[in-house]
C-alpha cells in the first residue's frame, strides 16, 4: 500500500490466494469423491438397484466445486477488507505484521472452531446410537438356529407339475433323497423360510367370532411346513404339538400358532383346540384346529418385531415349490452338492437357486443398516478431522500472533511449562464450548 496499491488492488491479490487455495481444495474434493464411489460401492447392500452405475453426476459435479470457488471468494472477502482497512503504520512498526490482532478477529476464528466442534459432535453422536442401534441389531436373536444351517430353492414348472399331489410328492421324495445322504443330519421344507423369501401376510377369521368391521380384520403371517421343520429350525414348542406325518391330505386342517399370535387374538386364553380359517389355498374356508404354539420368529427382518405367525401343514397346502433348509455339521459346499444331486435325480432340468447359509442371510438382511452406519461414521471422522485441523489453526496462528507477548513472559522467568499451559488452556476452552453447544 505504501508504494501505491489501491484497496481494490489488495483485495484482488488476497482473492487470487484465495481462489488458488479453493480451486485445489475442490479438485481434491472431486478426486477423492470420484475414488470414494469405487471404495463405498464395496460396502452397498446388495439388494441395492443399480450399484454398479452409480457415478459422479457432472451438474452436481459443476455445482460443488462453484460453491467450492463461491464459498472461498465470500469468506476471503471480509479478511482482504479487513487488511485494505488497517493501519499501515502500525503494521509497518511491529515488523512482518505478526505482533497483534483484534480482539474482534481473535473472536471470530475462535466462535469459528467452536462451530466446528459442535458440528463434528453431532455427526459422532449420530455416529454412535448408530453404532450403538446397529451392535444391538445384531445381537438380537432370529427366534431360530442359524449355524450349520444351508437353505435352498427349487421352484416346480406348473406345466410338469400341475396337481398339488405332485407338488408333495416332489418334496416327500426330495426329503428322503437328503435324508439318505451322508452327513445330512436333518432336513426339511417351508414356504417362505423367514427372513430369506420375503413373508406370505394374509386374513384370516376365528370360528364364532366374526369381526365387527374390515377395519377389525385379523392378519397373520403364512408359512407351510414339514413336520421336521420345527425341529431342524430349533424352534421351541410352548405348548401342544407339531406336526406330525398323520397330518395329511385325507386329516383334518391343523395349524400351529406363535406366541404374538396368541397374545394378538386369544389373549388370556389358551388356542389350543381353538378353530382358525382363511381363504387361501388349497382350502379356502376350511376351519382348521390350532393343535400347537410355538416361539416368535423374526421372520421380516432382524429389525423388526416378530409379529402374529400361523403355520399350516405343507401336506395340507403344498406349494409348486420347495424352499429347503438343511442342518448339517458338513462344510456348506458339501451341502449344495447333496441338495444339487439330489434335486437332479428327481429331475435333473429342475435348477436350484437362493443358495446361501442362514448366516450369510442374517448378514445381508442387516446390509443396509452396516452401510448406513459406515458412511455415518466416515462423515463423522472427517467432521473430527476438521474441527481439529481447525483448532490446531486458530491456536497456531494465535500462538504466532503473540510471539512478542511469550518472548516477554520468558525473559520475566515464564517457563515453558507455563506458555504450555496458557496455550492448551485456550485450546480447551474452545473445545469446552463447542462440546456444550454440540
Amino acid at each position: 500500500a505504501t508504494l501505491g496499491a489501491g484497496r481494490s488492488r489488495l483485495v484482488r491479490q488476497l482473492l487470487s490466494e484465495t481462489l488458488v487455495l479453493s480451486v485445489i481444495g475442490g479438485v481434491a474434493g472431486i478426486a477423492l469423491a470420484y475414488y470414494g464411489i469405487h471404495v463405498l460401492a464395496v460396502f452397498l447392500p446388495p439388494e441395492l438397484t443399480r450399484i454398479h452405475s452409480i457415478s459422479i453426476d457432472y451438474a452436481v459435479l459443476v455445482f460443488a466445486l462453484s460453491l467450492s470457488i463461491f464459498a472461498s471468494c465470500a469468506v476471503g472477502l471480509i479478511p482482504a477488507f479487513l487488511v485494505a482497512r488497517s493501519d499501515l503504520q502500525s503494521t509497518l512498526r511491529e515488523g512482518g505484521g505478526r505482533s497483534g490482532e483484534s480482539a474482534a478477529s481473535r473472536r471470530a476464528r475462535n466462535i469459528l472452531a467452536s462451530a466446528e466442534i459442535a458440528l463434528a459432535l453431532v455427526l459422532l453422536v449420530a455416529a454412535g446410537l448408530l453404532l450403538r442401534s446397529f451392535s444391538k441389531l445384531t445381537e438380537v436373536s432370529p427366534g431360530f438356529q442359524i449355524e450349520h444351517l444351508v437353505k435352498a430353492e427349487v421352484s416346480l414348472p406348473r406345466a410338469q407339475y400341475s396337481t398339488q399331489q405332485q407338488w408333495f410328492a416332489f418334496a416327500e421324495n426330495l426329503l428322503s433323497r437328503l435324508q439318505s445322504e451322508p452327513g445330512m443330519e436333518k432336513s426339511a421344507i417351508a414356504i417362505p423360510l423367514p427372513i430369506t423369501d420375503g413373508f406370505v401376510n394374509i386374513a384370516f377369521d376365528i370360528e364364532n367370532r366374526p369381526v365387527e368391521s374390515a377395519a377389525d380384520a385379523r392378519i397373520a403371517d403364512y408359512v407351510a411346513v414339514t413336520p421336521a421343520y420345527f425341529h431342524v429350525m430349533n424352534i421351541p414348542l410352548i405348548s401342544g404339538r407339531t406336526f406330525e406325518a398323520r397330518d395329511n391330505m385325507s386329516a383334518p386342517p391343523v395349524a400351529v400358532v406363535t406366541q404374538s399370535f396368541v397374545r394378538a387374538y386369544f389373549p388370556n386364553e389358551n388356542p389350543i383346540g381353538k378353530r382358525i380359517v382363511f381363504g387361501f389355498p388349497p382350502d379356502p374356508g376350511i376351519p382348521r384346529e390350532i393343535i400347537g404354539i410355538v416361539g416368535d420368529v423374526h421372520d421380516v427382518s432382524l429389525g423388526t418385531a416378530p409379529g402374529p405367525m400361523m403355520y399350516a401343514a405343507y401336506e395340507q397346502s403344498p406349494f409348486p415349490g420347495a424352499c429347503i433348509a438343511v442342518q448339517s455339521a458338513l462344510a456348506p459346499a458339501a451341502v449344495v452338492s447333496s441338495i444339487r444331486d439330489s434335486v437332479a435325480a428327481l429331475d435333473k432340468d429342475l435348477p436350484v437357486t437362493d443358495i446361501a447359509t442362514m448366516t450369510e442371510v442374517l448378514h445381508d438382511s442387516t446390509a443396509q443398516p452396516r452401510f448406513r452406519t459406515t458412511l455415518i461414521a466416515i462423515f463423522a471422522a472427517i467432521a473430527l478431522i476438521l474441527a481439529a485441523t481447525g483448532i490446531f489453526g486458530v491456536i497456531s496462528y494465535s500462538v504466532q500472533c503473540r510471539t512478542n507477548e511469550i518472548g516477554i513472559r520468558v525473559a520475566l522467568g515464564a517457563s515453558a511449562a507455563t506458555i504450555l499451559k496458557m496455550v492448551l488452556r485456550e485450546t480447551l476452552i474452545l473445545a469446552a464450548v463447542g462440546l456444550a453447544v454440540g
